[in-house]
């Protein structure tokens, strides 16, 4: 996402200090954390209470992946200002457990009274804190899919989580996602079915925005893959290559959706990607699920399961497939 700083309602700033928590910014949102954090540490020395400097710094924290200080930062901005959602959202983010369902709750009811108070007037802003309420309710729910999975009376809760996050809006990803999650964990796929392709079409009208995260759009395509609709897996994997490239596990994935639709030419290039960023940083039991794959693929070529024109490269030899060495066995 591009810089967009917006000055808190009734804050006076000097230009100068303006002009600070923007190159701040900048430096934040280009990724260069080592010098924005210094900048605004300093800053927020004498201006404490800065809400603006405050989110910046944690943004910058949470994307360095320091969340020691992304959580210091939030109950800070949060003693300051209670009411405001995002930052019980993003703090119960970096949380865990019983702690995380205290702040997604303090969240979403933060947001249930901010659209009492618009009371209807601004549609389009009601409809967007709509599915703000909906993804909350999804994030308690899939709390109590994991990390309180064991609590007494966890399915009901999450049950009542969903059902939630429905009436507040059925255009919320997280909210469809989270429906076709659960009934896919309880064994009911067709049930599973409809929630997922909503989940599906919203993402595709989204685009990317950077309304939904990456991390959340990889997890749509692994339940896709899961629930045997590889194309809607493919597609979705593709846009996330087109948004970063630099993630081993990604093209790992998209060879196992091509694999699965029989593509098996493609399925060898990524892979192919996928081995050749492992060989620079070694992750062993990646790399063992690509060298697994290889042979999978090797073996439907082997048996004649796929046609021939499907097949880019073939040499006949069991060292190659689709241009890719087959590793020896483990």
């Amino acid at each position: 996402n591009s810089p967009t700083l917006s000055i808190e309602p009734g804050v006076r700033m000097s230009a100068e200090e303006i002009a600070l928590l923007q190159d701040a910014e900048k430096k934040v949102y280009g990724g260069d954390f080592k010098s924005a954090l210094p900048i605004l540490e300093d800053y927020l020395k004498t201006n404490p209470k800065n809400l603006d400097a405050l989110d910046l710094y944690v943004k910058a924290a949470m994307d360095k992946g320091d969340s020691t200080l992304a959580i210091k930062a939030l109950k800070h901005a949060i003693s300051i200002d209670p009411k405001t959602s995002h930052r019980w959202m993003d703090l119960g983010q970096i949380q865990s457990g019983v702690t995380a369902l205290k702040c997604y709750r303090q969240g979403v009811s933060a947001m249930e009274n901010q659209l009492k108070k618009a009371g209807g007037v601004d549609a389009k802003n009601c409809d967007g804190l709509r599915r703000e309420i909906a993804s909350g309710f999804a994030s308690i729910a899939e709390l109590f899919m994991t990390d309180l999975c064991d609590e007494p009376g966890a399915e009901q809760e999450c049950e009542k989580a969903l059902a939630s996050a429905m009436r507040a809006s059925t255009q919320s990803a997280t909210a469809q996602y989270g429906c076709a999650n659960l009934r896919f964990i309880q064994g009911r796929s067709k049930d599973a079915e409809p929630h997922l392709k909503a989940c599906v079409h919203i993402i595709e009208k989204v685009g990317d925005d950077g309304e939904l995260t990456y991390e959340f759009k990889m997890s749509v395509a692994e339940l896709c893959l899961e629930m045997g609709k590889a194309e809607e897996a493919a597609d979705i994997v593709e846009r996330l290559l087109s948004e970063n490239d630099r993630i081993v596990q990604v093209w790992y994935f998209a060879a196992l959706c091509y694999n699965a639709l029989n593509e098996v030419d493609i399925a060898s290039q990524y892979l192919t990607r996928a081995v050749d960023m492992l060989k620079k940083s070694p992750e062993p039991d990646l790399m063992h699920a690509c060298e697994n794959l290889k042979k999978e693929i090797f073996i439907k070529i082997k048996n004649g399961s796929l046609k021939k024109d499907d097949v880019a490269n073939e040499k006949g030899t069991e060292g190659d497939v689709g241009g890719m060495e087959m590793e020896a066995a483990a």
